[in-house]
């Protein structure tokens, strides 16, 4: 049987500077409660639970056309460039400057050409009662900001 080595000096500090560099940037994600450095800082829609009796709130984006019915359109990189998370991260910004919207809706024009421009790009909250962790009642919708083309 070998005998365990020991850690040289430089070894040592090598480790410790590591895990020091490591606890800073977590540290750091925490307190400013950024995502940006995940997985060494927040991320939010993994952090608390849901009341059962609560209700669920879901953020969603609906476009709207001339003459037509709004429509959903959902995030992520092939339809406004974005995620969900990111947009949540950043809504009390928009509900401010709903001009935040505009490159949402230029991308999501930019992938979908071939359709009618989008008049407006709303921000918005479909919100779900629970009654025993399941849902029970009517869905509310909420409009938090609106875009308008110009």
């Amino acid at each position: 049987m070998t005998s365990p080595r020991s850690v040289s000096p430089l070894g040592a500090v090598w480790r410790v500077l590591a895990i020091l560099v490591c606890l800073a940037v977590l540290v750091t994600g925490q307190l400013t409660r950024s995502n940006d450095l995940f997985p060494f800082g927040v991320l939010d829609q993994f952090s608390f639970g849901t009341d059962p009796n609560g209700q669920v709130v879901n953020t969603c984006l609906q476009g709207e056309r001339a003459g037509g019915a709004p429509f959903d359109i959902p995030f992520g990189p092939r339809s406004v460039g974005i995620s969900r998370a990111d947009v949540e991260n950043t809504r009390s910004e928009i509900v401010e400057n709903p001009e935040l919207l505009a490159p949402l809706a230029a991308e999501y024009e930019r992938r979908h050409a071939e359709e009618d421009p989008l008049t407006a790009l709303v921000l918005c909250q479909r919100i779900t009662p629970l009654r025993h962790g399941t849902a029970h009642g009517e869905v509310q919708f909420v409009e938090v900001a609106r875009w308008t083309a110009s």
